[in-house]
């Protein structure tokens, strides 16, 4: 019996240091590709002085999948939400590094009690930024841009020399927006924001809960649970979660043909609709449209980028349309870097909306600003 016993025991041991063991591909370049889902493959820097490195997934709502390919090698793994792998990738035969891939828990603050809602006023800005006053690390009080089209708390290096007592490299930042307050966050700088401003801060802060954006008002609401429900008048759309952002589908018509694509939902973006040449080209997109204007346009990082401004005939978005839209062409392709036209806010603060990540869905409500002259009319 006890001769028996040993052995049971010495195969559970095998059995639990099986299970326990971790994947291993090789590498002879420390260059490597991540693909999340039918996403676009993006870098990844492999560095064995990291243990572990960890990759964070874009925010899902059901079990993705992950592939991790080296130049020789690849791995490939099926995450659900919350969930988190460990594998181990062999550089040259000698250098490990041990990485780490994370499926982000879904967040949902619809039980906290009593709920919250929590209004903060913003500035429509002549830019159509959205610009609201914010406090850092306690003590420094800035201009920021909600910008749905990023994440994180992101500041410009003039704010940050000039308007601040210094911003920490690692995660131990703080911001406060009204009655709301974020801690251990990293800081990431960048040349320029929208101007007025002295940075922006993104959608995930919003995690879990509802944001109501009233142009009539100019109110940001902030809600654990929506206290009512959105009527007939709003348009209902899923959103599409990628490459850390947000799209959702809308379609361009040209001559009664329509394109139906998914649109990146930007109101950092202060243009109308920014066109991805690289869908337009597989849509077979019409590619006489009027040209109204040429101009040089800096992204984030101060670099330029030539524009062609282009009139659009229709942009059907939900049950509403919008007819003669003067529309940008980049001489780049992909834009926001995927492949996604780009809707900006010249186009969105045309609409209060609601922004549900807790039911992952954007509604739309045509309101004041329905009939705005567009600032690059294509009447020029």
């Amino acid at each position: 019996m006890k001769y028996l016993l040993s052995i049971t025991l010495l195969i559970m041991v095998i059995t639990a240091e099986a299970q326990q063991k971790i994947p291993l591909i090789k590498a002879n370049a420390l260059q490597a590709r991540i693909i999340e889902g039918k996403d676009e493959p993006r870098g990844w820097s492999l560095d064995p002085r990291v243990k572990p490195d960890v990759y964070t997934m874009t925010k899902s709502v059901t079990k993705k999948s992950f592939r991790f390919v080296t130049d020789i090698d690849s791995i490939q793994l099926v995450l659900k939400p919350g969930e988190s792998r460990d594998f181990i990738v062999l550089v040259n035969g000698k250098d490990s590094c041990y990485t780490r891939v994370e499926n982000p828990p879904l967040k949902n603050y619809s039980h906290i009690s009593p709920s919250t809602h929590d209004t903060i006023p913003f500035e429509l800005t002549d830019y159509d930024n959205l610009k609201i006053k914010a406090i850092v690390n306690d003590r420094d009080t800035l201009n920021l841009k909600f910008d749905t089209g990023t994440t994180g708390l992101v500041l410009t290096n003039e704010a940050i020399k000039s308007k601040t007592q210094g911003i920490s490299l690692t995660a131990d930042n703080s911001l406060r927006i009204g009655n709301m307050k974020w801690d251990s966050l990293l800081v990431y700088h960048v040349e320029l924001s929208g101007q007025g401003t002295d940075g922006r801060f993104g959608w995930d802060l919003f995690d879990g809960k509802i944001v109501e954006m009233d142009y009539d008002n100019k109110g940001l609401i902030v809600h654990s649970r929506l206290p009512y429900k959105p009527g007939k008048a709003y348009a209902r759309f899923p959103i599409e979660y990628s490459h850390t952002i947000f799209c959702i589908n809308a379609s361009l018509e040209v001559k009664g043909k329509k394109y139906a694509n998914r649109f990146l939902f930007d109101n950092g973006y202060q243009r109308t609709i920014m066109l991805d040449t690289v869908l337009m080209h597989e849509q077979q997109f019409p590619g006489d449209q009027e040209v109204i204007k040429k101009v040089i346009m800096r992204n984030g990082q101060g670099k330029e980028v030539p524009v062609l401004t282009v009139n659009q005939e229709r942009f059907n978005v939900g049950n509403y349309s919008l007819t003669n839209i003067p529309v940008q062409l980049m001489t780049m392709s992909n834009p926001a870097r995927f492949k996604t036209h780009i809707l900006g806010n010249e186009v969105l603060k045309r609409f209060n909306t609601i922004l549900d990540f807790q039911k992952n869905m954007v509604y739309l409500k045509p309101n004041g600003l329905w009939n705005e002259t567009y600032k690059e009319s294509n009447k020029l």
